[in-house]
């Protein structure tokens, strides 16, 4: 489901579109984001991802390549790690967590969420896990496992549109030779498709609270005594 089915059913649902003219595309977009990720951070919040991959898939691969962990959070050691090549678009956050899940390329091991102090901590016991851990650092994913070249990340990120065609490594479209491809509208929806049917519903009762104070106030102030 893209951006722009989305916004169609907004209008196919809204009485009031026959003042279309006013509400354009991108303002729905901005609406329907707006409130999707209201409704996301709540489910997020309460856990009802924690066990599934239903976050829409945002970065297919995303490059990594080893470093000292040194490097990163001033741990004196020779352990490596892996870092991205590129900086991760900003991504939101929950009460717990970013809102977000990664994973080796097949999608059959998620890597769990830390933070560089919580990981040191973890290099410090005398019985280490063998989970994989990532964390973010200066914009940048950190996992834990050096031998990783390339993982998968579903995310909600702050901006409601992000272009990765330039990061993701499994992109189709190759945009640098391409620099007009990249269209908002028609953009993969962001949020869980069960979410669609409440963003519409609250997407609407805004545009009718806004048409309803544009009938209130129908008089011009230069012409009212």
């Amino acid at each position: 489901m893209t951006n722009r089915e989305v916004i169609s059913q907004v209008r196919e649902s809204n009485e009031f579109m026959s003042f279309d003219h006013l509400v354009t595309d991108r303002y729905l977009l901005s609406l329907i984001n707006k409130y999707g990720l209201t409704l996301f951070r709540r489910d997020f919040n309460k856990r009802k991802y924690s066990n599934t991959s239903n976050i829409p898939a945002s970065i297919n691969c995303f490059a990594l390549e080893p470093v000292p962990i040194a490097e990163c959070i001033g741990y004196v050691s020779d352990v490596n790690v892996a870092k991205s090549v590129y900086k991760l678009p900003a991504v939101e956050q929950s009460y717990y967590s970013y809102m977000m899940q990664v994973y080796d390329i097949e999608q059959s091991n998620e890597f769990l969420a830390t933070t560089p102090k919580q990981y040191i901590n973890i290099l410090n016991r005398r019985f280490k896990p063998k989970d994989i851990f990532y964390w973010i650092q200066d914009g940048y994913l950190y996992v834990s496992n050096p031998d990783i070249k390339k993982v998968r990340i579903n995310a909600i990120f702050t901006d409601y549109v992000v272009n990765t065609g330039e990061i993701d490594e499994c992109g189709e479209t190759n945009c640098d030779s391409c620099p007009d491809c990249f269209e908002p509208l028609d953009q993969t929806f962001k949020f869980p498709g069960h979410l669609v049917y409440e963003i519409i519903a609250m997407v609407n009762q805004e545009l009718a609270n806004t048409h309803q104070r544009y009938k209130e106030d129908n008089t011009d102030d230069l012409m009212t005594p």
